[in-house]
């Protein structure tokens, strides 16, 4: 609750009270200078198409098909057509004042209202769009730095202002109307572009991690005979052999996909239960703080990848016990929930805690961890661990039948390249947010007056003339809580570490 005067001249088009909330006119003043959006835009923005066109909805394979982009492709300050969904030539013509071209910036209408992103649809040269998208394109001759913007679109200080001008009681939608009347802070081009460089760089970031995991995926494929498994096509009934028989007497155990990865994985791989040094479930607990001991669930490795960073916390004075905490020679696979994932854990999440829902396997190097974790959470392993499940209502693994499966010989020929591969994925994952995050503090710090902006344009120009000293004093002083605050934890633990992630992709992006 608030009560607060506001003269004639301090008033807009308006007239709703959270319009006027002193936190929102805290960080609107701070711009109040500062040139209108509408400034650096070729055209007005523009809305994607109105109501439903489901029935246009095709394959993405097929011929002539475009994609649709929706509020869900923007995840993060570049927004990818990876899940989006594809619309036919027809429809795409119908709706062609719709389309939304590479490199232009979108931001939500509704859903995760007023995210702003950087739209990437190579190979496509546009995208069409839904009518909870808004589309605006920077003039050619623009003095902005598109990567900037969006940055600044998505910090408090743009994002106040969206919610201003939209008005309503609640912020549930963005107004067309208001993306032009932004006011931008409109800094020195280079110090836009030290902080734009931090989100390409990110970017440049993810994109090596996927070529990462497209690696891992050929270090699996290279081989005919996994190939030819998982290839299997699935028939409503199979003939197993004596020697695939177990105790088991459901259906799903014996599919004839499941027992054909199950025999080429057992011909010449070696045994979970020969490989571990230990094997173990997590513990419960249900008390959470907002500082604490990272407490990993299902929900923190069901993407494939540990997010350690994402989990609940619990209190370090809890008595974990030794079973549920984990180190870099660990691989966790999910005993109840998501079955088929199992991740391989990064000595950056050293001495968290599991819970019970998870199964902790212990081995005496990181190398067969990393293998081994390959293996389970590919193609083939994810059919060996749903083979494996039992229980109608709540499917779950037991340790016995996990520590029997067979991991192929020629994975764990490869452990070392495995470990290598994935801890480059993790460093490449972490440093990209990370500097998705120096990006948003920059903004932050260079507007409120804690980083100057000739600090800025020292340190652009000494990377442009290859010199990295002063880029390295400001990146020293990020942390999460934001820039130069006595006692955080530094976003960059080691920027020298950061430096050679970058070279590496950069490399391997000019190799291809």
């Amino acid at each position: 609750m608030f009560a607060k005067r506001y003269s004639p001249n301090e008033l807009i088009d308006i007239i709703a009270a959270p319009s006027y909330s002193p936190e929102i006119i805290n960080y609107v003043k701070k711009v109040a200078s500062a040139p209108f959006l509408s400034q650096f835009l070729s055209q007005k923005p523009k809305l994607g198409i109105t109501g439903t066109i489901a029935k246009d909805y095709v394959d993405a394979d097929t011929e002539d098909a475009v994609p649709y982009v929706s509020t869900k492709q923007v995840k993060g300050l570049h927004a990818y057509i990876d899940d989006a969904k594809y619309i036919s030539k027809d429809a795409d013509i119908e709706w062609a004042k719709c389309r939304v071209e590479d490199g232009d910036i979108i931001i939500n209408k509704s859903g995760n209202v007023g995210a702003a992103a950087v739209l990437c649809c190579a190979p496509y040269p546009y995208t069409n769009s839904v009518s909870d998208i808004i589309n605006i394109k920077l003039a050619k001759n623009s003095t902005i730095d598109r990567d900037y913007l969006v940055v600044y679109l998505n910090s408090p200080y743009g994002q106040k202002q969206l919610q201003r001008l939209s008005g309503g009681a609640i912020f549930s939608h963005v107004s067309l109307h208001a993306i032009p009347d932004i006011r931008v802070f409109h800094p020195d081009i280079k110090a836009q572009k030290y902080i734009g460089d931090k989100v390409r760089q990110a970017e440049q970031l993810r994109a090596w991690a996927k070529r990462l995991e497209s690696s891992i995926e050929h270090l699996l494929t290279s081989n005919d005979d996994y190939l030819s498994v998982c290839n299997t096509a699935e028939t409503k009934t199979s003939r197993p052999q004596l020697n695939d028989l177990s105790n088991r007497l459901d259906p799903k155990y014996y599919g004839n996909k499941a027992i054909a990865v199950h025999r080429f994985a057992r011909k010449t791989g070696m045994a979970l239960g020969s490989l571990i040094k230990s094997v173990a479930n997590g513990f419960e607990e249900r008390s959470f703080i907002e500082s604490g001991l990272a407490y990993i669930t299902v929900s923190e490795v069901s993407s494939g990848r540990l997010n350690a960073q994402a989990a609940p916390k619990i209190s370090k004075s809890v008595d974990v016990p030794a079973k549920a905490i984990i180190h870099e020679s660990c691989a966790l696979v999910v005993r109840t929930g998501s079955i088929g994932t199992a991740v391989k854990v990064h000595a950056l999440d050293k001495g968290c805690a599991i819970s019970s829902h998870l199964i902790r396997l212990e081995f005496n190097d990181e190398e067969t961890a990393a293998a081994v974790a390959v293996f389970l959470n590919s193609a083939a392993g994810k059919v060996l661990l749903h083979k494996i499940s039992y229980g109608a209502v709540q499917p779950q693994i037991g340790q016995e039948e996990l520590l029997a499966l067979s991991i192929p010989e020629y994975v764990l020929n490869e452990k070392a390249k495995c470990l290598e591969l994935l801890n480059n994925y993790e460093l490449a994952i972490r440093a990209s947010m990370n500097l998705t995050s120096a990006a948003k503090n920059l903004v932050e710090a260079l507007i409120e007056g804690q980083l100057t902006e000739q600090q800025l344009i020292q340190a652009q120009q000494s990377l442009d003339d290859g010199d990295n000293r002063l880029d390295q004093a400001i990146l020293s002083k990020l942390s999460n809580q934001g820039y130069a605050i006595d006692g955080a934890t530094p976003l960059f633990s080691d920027i020298d570490e950061l430096y050679r992630l970058l070279e590496s992709a950069a490399q391997t992006e000019a190799e291809e």
